[in-house]
């Protein structure tokens, strides 16, 4: 069937930068809630670190939407995945 969805790497790969790209976000938006005055410097240290956590941990969301098609709309769902999974865990270190 032409119409027919399959997981294919390129797709998952797609959807695991997103996942990826989303859950890095949410790490950030502190740093950068913190930098008001773009005089001062703000310090983010092992951005690398946090950057590499989050390509891991986003080998769930990728393998979830992995059957989705690659288009904006998918990719979105795919950055607000990465999104609440980091802030899942935010959540889970606080309680």
């Amino acid at each position: 069937m032409a119409d027919e969805l399959k997981d294919e790497w390129p797709r998952f790969f797609c959807h695991w930068l997103s996942v990826t790209i989303g859950f890095f976000f949410r790490g950030l938006l502190p740093v950068l809630k913190a930098w008001e005055d773009p005089a001062h410097v703000v310090e983010y240290p092992r951005w690398w670190a946090a950057l590499a956590f989050a390509a891991v941990i986003s080998l769930l969301g990728g393998a979830i939407n992995s059957n989705l098609p690659v288009k904006p709309r998918e990719l979105v769902k795919s950055m607000g995945i990465g999104f609440a999974l980091d802030a899942a865990a935010v959540l889970a270190k606080i309680s």
